[in-house]
Formats: C-alpha cells, structure tokens, sequence
C-alpha cells in the first residue's frame, strides 16, 4: 500500500503549535503559582492590618461588657471583601458577640478541595485582647478575651481562577499569534525554498542531469541547506560523468575502444536505412583473427590485450575511410564498409587488409605475425537486417577459416546449411557424451620383420542410431566448440579401463595409443587427466602411448616441451603423429622428450617410388634412438621397402582396418589364448 503524501509544512505546523502550546502551558502555570503566592501574601497583609484597626474597639467593648458597642464594632469587619463572619469571645472562651454574612452558595466539592490546599490555613484568624492599661506584678497582661474571623476562601478561589481565566486565554492567544508567526517565517526560510528545490529536481532531465542544476537560494547561500543544495548539484555533475562514462561501456569495447555490438547493430540499422533510400550496396566483413589463443597462452593474457588493441588500431588504419570498425568480443572483429559497394571492391581491400595486418608485429622481444580469416556479407544480397548480415559474414568466415589461414570468402546460401548442420551436430555431440554413444574401435600395431603384435591405436567412433559416423564428419567441429576436450577425456578413461580388462582377462599388457588433439593438448586438465586415469585402472604408464600432431606441438613449442616432459617422466610414451608435415621439425625434434615417430602414411603412400623423407625420417629416428612407427600400409611393395630399411613397426589396411573392441580381441587375444590351452 502506497504510503500518504506528507507536507513538510504541514508537519512543521503541527511541530511550531506543539512546542508553542508546550511552553504557553509551562509559563501558565508559572503564571499560576505566583498569583496565588500574590494572593495569599496579599491576603494576609489584609488579615493583619484589619484585626489591628479594630483590636481597640473590641477590647473597650469587652472591659465594658458592652455588647451594642462590641456588635457595631465587629459588625463594620462584614463589610470587608471575602470575610465571611466575626466572633467576640470572653477570657473563658463564651461567646460575646457574633455577626456572619449568612450561607454562601454550595460549590463543587472540587473548588472546595482547590480552595482548602489553596487558603485553607487563612481562613480563620484571631487576636487576644488584653485588658487595657494593666499590667500585673509579674509583667505579665491579663487576656480579656478573643476576636475571631472566617473567611470566604471560596469566594478568594473564584476570584483567583477568574483572573486565571482571563490570563489563559490571553496566553492562548498569544501563543496563536507565535504559532502563525513561526509558520510563516518558517515557509519563507524553509520550506517554500526546498520546495522550490523539489519542483526543480522534477525539471531534471535524466540524460543531461548537470544542465538543470538545483537553484541555491541567496538567503540560504552559505548555511546547511545552500551546502545541501550545492552537494547535490555536485552529484547531478558526477552522476552525469558517470552516466556518460557507463553509457560509453554500454557502445565501446572497453579494451580496445571500438564500438562494441550493441552500437554497431544501430550503426548497420542506420547505414541500412541510408542504402535503401539511394540504392546501393555496401560491405559488412566479419574478421576473426588466426591463432590468437596461441599468443594469448603463450605470451599471457596482458599481451594478447596488447596484440587486440594494436590490431585494432592497424583495422581502423586500413579501414577508417571506408566505414566503421567494431569489436564483437573476444578476437572478433567487424568491418561496417559502406564506402564499398560491390563484391569486387570488398576482394581489393581485403587483399589491402591483410597486406596491412600482416606486418610484423613486436609484442616485448616477441615477433608476431598477425592473421586472420575473412567472411564477406553484401547488403541487399546477403540480408535486410542487422542481424543477418552479421551471421552471414560470420558463417563466410568459418568457411574461409576451413581453407587455411588469411584466407577470405563470400558469404552464399549453402553455407547457412552447413552452418546448420554444425550446430546439429554440436548439439548432437553433447547428447551422445550423455547417451554413451562413442565406441573404441583399436588398429593393431605389428613388427614389420615378425608380424607379431606389439600394440594398438584407439580410435573412435560415433555410434548413432545404428550407424557409425565417421571421425572426419564430427572431430573438426568437436575441436571448433571444444568439445574435443570432455571427448578426449572419454578416450583416455576408456583406453586405460580397456589396458586393464586384457590384462585381467587375455593376461595381455599390450599398450594402447591414444590421440590428443591440439585443443586438448593446450587444456591445463590433459595432464592431471591422464596420470589420474592411469592410477585409478591401476595401469603401468608405459602402458599408454600419447600421440600429439606435429603441428599441435608448433603452436607453442616451449610450452610443449614442458608437458612432455611431464608426461616422459611420469612414465608414459610420447608420439609425434604426422610426423614431416611441419615445416620446421627437424629443428627441434632434438629436444622433444619423445619415445616414438610416426611416419606419415602421405609418406607411405609414395614408397617404394619416392622414398627420400621416409629414408630420412628412419634415419633421424635411428639417430635418436626412437621408436618408428609407419602407418598408412596398404600395398607388399610399401612393406617390403619399410623392413629393408629397417622400420621396426607398422600399421595400416595392410594389415588390418580399425576393429571393434570385440573383433579386436577374438583375433589377436583368443587365439593365444587357445595355444596355451592346447599347451
């Protein structure tokens, strides 16, 4: 329930009469006790000098036993104001002569109780009467007799609280026109300023507070309400610094300072308007910058700030002139070109953009080489809102990111398919981790020379609904998401659980190799993952062998280097897959802790006719005393060039396809098994 609207007047009325009323009441009884202190003092200078002025007369008439003269005497005492009756008495207490001004009206019990704790000692006097002129022999006056005389103390009460009447209303009176006096005094000094203050508050305009700033009254420039007022005009200024301040985080990346993506939704929005009215067409470019997670692991998070921030500014640089440039988040940048108005503009300043964005880049002692993926959406073409253009340019982009790197591609309709069919899949991905649709199929490793089996590559499978889905159709968008990572982590649970199986079940301990994509490779978790997963199997390390790309390792090899060796050291295998593919291997693959080299079946696929990398690749692995591993075998021509060179192990269709876990073992466990037994 809403709370009633007070007035600050209205309330300072009520305060000014209470306090008024308050005081009026303490000075009326002020007031009060000194008339009756008045009153009684009064009363008895009164009492005093009328038993004197007639203590002679009464005396004579009692020596004389005179009672006209004593009745004329104390008669005369009626006539003074409020004395109620008179007695003469002799020495023996008998009566002489008495007068009294008859009943007086009956009061209210309560004026007599005020009366009595008022004059209720005064009300009856007396004096003793000494014979005249005499004086016995011990000093001492011979008492004659008594006068006595009662009081009205009602008729004294009536006359007192008559006056008190009289002063109270002229206290109340007076306290009303005090009442009225503050109010007004009040209102002019207080209130009507803050009023005037609450009518300019509600003049604020909340865009711009600091343009309607609250007037400081001249009467009130230097006391607590001018401070007050000056206080919150000091807060209308910050509040209007800081408005601005949040209205700037709320448009501009606050890293870099472009606009971010809710003030270039209202730019596209504009710039759309304007295109329809002339008819034209403009570019939107989404651009997403190549290995930068690359820079950000391995230089750190405040370099790769610093790598953003000078890749906007080469973007605004390349691209100021012809439109806007925007950060979405992240390494994503968007180009609004509506200086360009053809697809064959964009493609030129793309190739200008890259051409400018590919300089090298000093970052500290560090080199960098920026690079980027470039997707290409056209208004009217390619979409009428804001929004459209922005998902189309992002979809060109992943297609032109899938080609290689700075690469660049127009955006055209298929692709919102594939791009639909990626977010299935993703999705897909998910569901099957929860519904445990992922299988291990196992390829057999065998010696070239003896083709016994010395190990096996785990490879998986999607089993969805009822059909295996092949790797090459989930991996790259498993790797896109990162959901590679919670998958790996699948592979690597499975594989130990399945080296500890044929162990209890084939007596076999036959190692188990095991992918790590390069997303994976780079999460902190892989490490921790695997020993964790060795120990809870109860598995020998050496048991599991951990094959990493080529180019995983060249994103960041420094890096690399220390997660190998922590690998090497904890027991477990090291394979580089793929191995020849990089461009610089043979200069580090000196210092890689690493026990095996795959020879890629690219490599394989040439022999015997072009044989010269994979000579140099046994040759190298010689060298290093490494592990050779061939995959790829298909054909006896490629087998026999690989056992007269020596190669110590091989894998491929030659040999046999990938097999399920169950296939698996019925042909490379269960027949060893039956020999023993025949044993």
């Amino acid at each position: 329930m809403k709370e009633r609207f007070k007035s600050l007047t209205w309330k300072q009325t009520i305060l000014v009469v209470s306090a008024t009323l308050f005081f009026a009441v303490a000075i009326f009884i002020v007031e009060i006790l000194l008339l009756v202190r008045e009153a009684r003092d009064e009363l008895k200078v009164n009492q005093h000098e009328l038993l004197d002025s007639v203590e002679q007369p009464a005396t004579n008439a009692i020596w004389a036993l005179d009672d006209i003269l004593a009745a004329q005497t104390i008669q005369g005492l009626l006539k003074v104001e409020h004395v109620q009756s008179a007695i003469l008495e002799l020495d023996d207490s008998t009566p002489f002569v008495s007068v009294n001004n008859g009943a007086f009206p009956i009061q209210a019990q309560i004026f007599q109780n005020i009366s009595t704790q008022l004059f209720g000692d005064l009300k009856l006097i007396s004096r003793e009467l000494y014979r005249p002129f005499y004086i016995d022999n011990s000093g001492n006056e011979e008492m004659i007799g008594t006068l006595i005389v009662s009081y009205d103390t009602l008729g004294l009460t009536n006359s007192l609280l008559s006056t008190l009447r009289f002063n109270l209303w002229a206290t109340l009176a007076r306290a009303f026109l005090l009442t009225l006096l503050l109010s007004i005094i009040f209102h002019r000094f207080l209130t009507q300023p803050i009023a005037r203050i609450s009518a300019a508050i509600d003049n604020i305009d909340p865009e711009f507070p600091s343009k309607n700033r609250l007037p400081v009254d001249a009467a009130h420039s230097n006391d607590e309400l001018g401070l007050v007022t000056s206080k919150l005009n000091q807060i209308l200024i910050q509040f209007e610094r800081t408005q601005n301040k949040l209205r700037k985080m709320a448009t501009r990346d606050p890293l870099t300072g472009l606009p971010n993506r809710a003030l270039l939704l209202e730019t596209i929005a504009v710039t759309i308007q304007r295109a329809k009215q002339q008819q034209r067409q403009f570019v939107l470019l989404f651009i997403d910058l190549d290995r930068f997670k690359t820079v950000n692991d391995s230089l750190g998070h405040e370099m790769g700030d610093q790598f953003l921030i000078r890749v906007s500014r080469s973007l605004e640089l390349t691209a100021g002139s012809i439109g806007t440039v925007a950060r979405l988040g992240g390494d994503e940048f968007v180009v609004l070109a509506d200086g360009l108005h053809s697809p064959t503009m964009a493609a030129e300043f793309v190739d200008k953009l890259f051409k400018q964005l590919n300089a090298p880049m000093k970052l500290n002692e560090h080199t960098v080489r920026p690079a980027a993926s470039v997707g290409i959406a056209i208004y009217p073409d390619d979409g009428l809102r804001a929004e459209d253009l922005i998902r189309h340019a992002d979809i060109a982009m992943y297609s032109a990111k899938a080609a290689g790197s700075n690469q660049w591609a127009f955006f055209k309709s298929q692709m919102t398919e594939r791009a639909a069919v990626r977010l299935r899949t993703e999705a897909s991905l998910h569901e099957a981790l929860l519904n445990k649709e992922f299988v291990l199929f196992f390829q057999p490793k065998l010696d070239i020379h003896t083709s016994e089996i010395v190990g096996c590559e785990a490879l998986i499978r999607w089993q969805k609904d009822g059909q295996l889905v092949s790797p090459v159709s989930f991996i790259p968008i498993a790797e896109e998401t990162g959901i590679i990572i919670p998958i790996g982590r699948w592979v690597i649970e499975q594989s130990c659980k399945t080296i500890r199986d044929w162990q209890a079940n084939y007596n076999q301990a036959l190692p188990i190799a095991i992918n790590v994509s390069s997303q994976q490779f780079q999460d902190q978790s892989l490490i921790p993952d695997i020993k964790q997963a060795a120990l809870r199997y109860q598995i020998d390390p050496k048991l599991l062998e951990i094959e990493i790309t080529e180019t995983s390792l060249m994103d960041d090899i420094e890096s690399a280097i220390v997660k190998l060796q922590q690998l090497k050291t904890a027991g477990f295998g090291i394979a580089v897959d793929d191995f020849g593919t990089g461009y610089s291997s043979l200069s580090y693959l000196r210092r890689l802790p690493i026990t095996t080299m795959k020879i890629d079946r690219g490599f394989v696929s040439d022999l015997p006719d072009d044989s010269a990398i994979a000579s140099t690749i046994l040759m190298l692995g010689k060298q290093l005393n490494l592990s050779i591993v061939a995959e790829g075998i298909e054909t006896q021509e490629q087998l026999k060039w690989l056992q007269d060179q020596d190669c110590q192990i091989g894998q491929g269709f030659y040999f046999s396809q990938p097999l399920a876990k169950q296939e698996f073992e019925n042909k490379y466990f269960e027949p060893a098994n039956a020999a023993v037994n025949d044993k």
